[in-house]
């Protein structure tokens, strides 16, 4: 190889390393940033893990005192269900018991009735004068 092709081949090279060192710094710097931001956002996704955990042991309590209060609703629409039923049983029984009465008062009524019309339709005696 000639002279001035090695001096050449040289400058090229000093020129590529002195091309290539700022930009491996400025790779070193990119990925101390990357670095950075990937502790940070480790930690940003710890503290919303433990957010989203702590929400949904909150809504699992909500959830199973919504259950127990609707457990009770259900309980007590049952009771008024059975209540209503018995309220209906209760005056299908009084109206019969009050029709039966009524119809034997009527019964009653209707002979004593009938007994003061035949005592009145019968002639009394008139004693002689």
């Amino acid at each position: 190889m000639s002279t001035p092709l090695q001096v050449t081949l040289i400058l090229f090279l000093i020129a590529l390393a002195g091309g290539l060192v700022p930009l491996l710094f400025q790779l070193r710097r990119t990925a101390k940033a990357l670095d950075a931001f990937l502790v940070a956002s480790r930690r940003d996704l710890g503290q919303i893990t433990e957010d989203v955990h702590a929400s949904r042991l909150r809504m699992d309590h909500i959830a199973a005192s919504l259950q127990a209060s609707l457990d009770e609703i259900s309980v007590f629409a049952h009771l008024m269900g059975d209540l209503g039923g018995m309220v209906r049983n209760f005056h299908n029984q009084f109206h019969s018991t009050i029709e039966s009465a009524s119809r034997n008062l009527g019964g009653i009524l209707g002979g004593i009735s009938a007994v003061l019309s035949f005592f009145k339709s019968q002639p009394t005696q008139q004693e002689p004068e």
